[in-house]
């Protein structure tokens, strides 16, 4: 990773210098640009040069923490300010580099206008419709095409110079529930893809695509998860080839700026794979929706703690898998088990070029053998928490480990004597859209170039003010059970409470925001993950770290203020709806 990071910060200050004088260069720029006062105000340049907070605070803060009451303290201290200089250095050097990187054209935050969003049911229930029944279908199908091997597929899950697909072990899918509660406000779709990422302007694109479905069905909310695989085609951009990428985006920026048919940038993004994956995605979606019949619903927790694995304090997790178990009236008819838990894909390791769906396809073959059931797989809050292989057998061949692993998580739900309680017909849900501010300056490098695709406004000239805009829900369903719809990996004590405090955070400073679970009180409270956006790791503010302390969260975050954004956004959903 660090060695990827240099090289690319060495290209780019070679590339970016090339690309101002080419553009400084070019008379139809010149000629376009009004020969104002404002033009020329050097105080506004300097403003937008920075607009970004450069990271002075991460000096002077853990100066004015030096622990003396030992010598591992002090050495500990000292340490956490060498990184604060570091992070400085490279907060100027990159910030430098995004206020001169020619950028891609981002929407200015004034003109954003919102597209193809669900804001869910209008009217909130406190009790089931009068003769209220929930009703449910399933669909799944592959995303696979073929031709993942041919050497324009990029595998997703870490930062690489040239991760192109070299094998294929398992497949692909889309998995989709349609779900009612009988109530005339419309069902309620949710769609998981086993993908690394999907962000929210191809969440859009789907919706897209099912407009006038949507319409003539009266669905009240479509909603696109991913399983966050590291080991699946790249979805969402991150992997391009990244010298290629360096290379040739910064010059298209310059020619976007002004020609009428813009040259597209270089991602990790295959277009015949996408362009499928909406087909393969929508169509799903409407099968699902054709497919639904009436039933019962019903609700279990298996602890499965001895399969997880958190990496990171505080150690706060929800330890079980989840399982909404949806038995149909007609009793030939196959159920179907909604599972939700915490543990990342990433049984392959994160920098592998094979595509593997990972536990979850294996999980899938066991249900379906053993219980002779659908299945579907929703992530939770899942920052850190990893799969823990203690219990699997040493010694097992490649890929066949991730076999045991996912067969031994369906077999202890399969074999569970948890109790079951059935879910009253009553679903309610509402969203709405927030903006995060990117503080991460590597970040708004990849956006300015194009690399990550996530749907960025700009708040200033230089496009080095940006926010990702995105959205969350929060769900009711039955008397008891409440579940927030975020767009990232969410550290779980945002979500169940015990983050880190003053003394113990990071940043020696405290965190005072209500958990989600006091924000909407008795119900218990799941969290849907990595849904409708992938705007990456949502940190508590105090606890955002170095980015060279050893930590990988970081540097894939949004900064250091997404989890506040979060949280905040999250109350003001509840109190909308109150």
């Amino acid at each position: 990773m660090k060695k990827v990071l240099a090289i690319i910060l060495s290209l780019v200050m070679v590339l970016t210098c090339s690309g101002i004088a080419a553009f400084a260069e070019d008379t139809t720029v010149e000629e376009n640009v009004p020969e104002t006062e404002e033009s020329i105000n050097i105080s506004d340049i300097a403003a937008d040069l920075f607009a970004t907070d450069l990271g002075l605070d991460n000096v002077i803060r853990p100066l004015s923490h030096i622990d003396i009451s030992s010598t591992e303290a002090f050495a500990a201290s000292m340490t956490k300010v060498l990184y604060g200089i570091v992070d400085l250095l490279i907060d100027a050097i990159v910030g430098a580099i995004n206020f001169a990187a020619p950028s891609q054209n981002f929407i200015d935050c004034e003109d954003y206008a919102t597209e193809n969003f669900y804001e869910g049911h209008e009217t909130f229930l406190d009790k089931p419709a009068e003769g209220a029944q929930w009703s449910l279908g399933y669909s799944s199908a592959s995303i696979q095409t073929g031709d993942e091997l041919d050497g324009n597929h990029y595998v997703g899950g870490s930062l690489d110079l040239d991760k192109y697909a070299t094998a294929i072990m398992d497949d692909q899918r889309v998995r989709v529930i349609s779900i009612d509660d009988g109530s005339g406000r419309g069902a309620v779709v949710f769609a998981c893809i086993d993908a690394f990422g999907l962000a929210l302007p191809d969440v859009r694109e789907i919706r897209e695509r099912l407009v006038y479905f949507a319409e003539a069905n009266g669905i009240a909310s479509i909603n696109i998860s991913v399983l966050h695989q590291h080991s699946c085609v790249d979805t969402y951009g991150m992997n391009a080839p990244l010298l290629k990428a360096i290379a040739v985006n910064p010059l298209a920026n310059i020619y976007n700026s002004f020609a009428e048919n813009d040259i597209k940038l270089i991602t990790g993004k295959n277009d015949a794979f996408m362009e499928n994956l909406f087909i393969v995605s929508a169509r799903a979606i409407r099968e699902a929706y054709e497919n639904m019949e009436p039933g019962k619903l019903y609700f279990s927790e298996t602890d499965v703690s001895e399969y997880i694995r958190e990496k990171r304090e505080p150690i706060t997790c929800d330890w079980d898998l989840n399982r909404l178990r949806f038995v149909p009236d007609n009793d030939a008819n196959r159920e179907t088990w909604l599972f939700n838990g915490p543990i990342h894909c990433v049984g392959a390791g994160a920098g592998g070029t094979d595509i593997t769906g990972d536990y979850p396809y294996y999980m899938e073959q066991y249900i379906n053998k053993h219980a002779d059931a659908n299945f579907m797989l929703i992530l939770g809050a899942e920052l850190a928490i990893s799969s823990d292989y203690t219990l699997i057998p040493d010694g097992l061949a490649p890929f066949e480990d991730i076999k045991v692993y996912g067969e031994a998580l369906a077999k202890k739900v399969i074999e569970t004597n948890a109790p079951e309680t059935e879910v009253a017909p009553l679903l309610n849900i509402r969203f709405r859209e927030y903006e995060v501010p990117v503080t991460n300056q590597i970040l708004v490098f990849a956006a300015k170039m194009g690399i990550v695709t996530n749907l960025a406004v700009s708040h200033n000239a230089n496009d080095t003010d940006l926010s990702v805009v995105t959205e969350m829900g929060y769900m009711e369903l039955g008397n008891d059970l409440a579940i927030a719809i975020i767009p990232g990996e969410l550290e779980p004590s945002i979500a169940y409470g015990g983050a880190l405090d003053e003394t113990n955070s990071y940043r020696n400073e405290p965190w005072e925001y209500p958990s989600m679970q006091e924000i909407i009180g008795d119900r218990e409270l799941l969290i849907f993950g990595v849904t409708n956006d992938q705007i990456g790791y949502i940190l508590t503010d105090n606890d955002y770290s170095s980015i060279i302390s050893g930590v990988n969260e970081e540097i894939v975050a949004t900064g250091d203020k997404a989890g506040s954004t979060t949280i905040v956004a999250f109350q003001e959903l509840i109190d909308s709806i109150k």
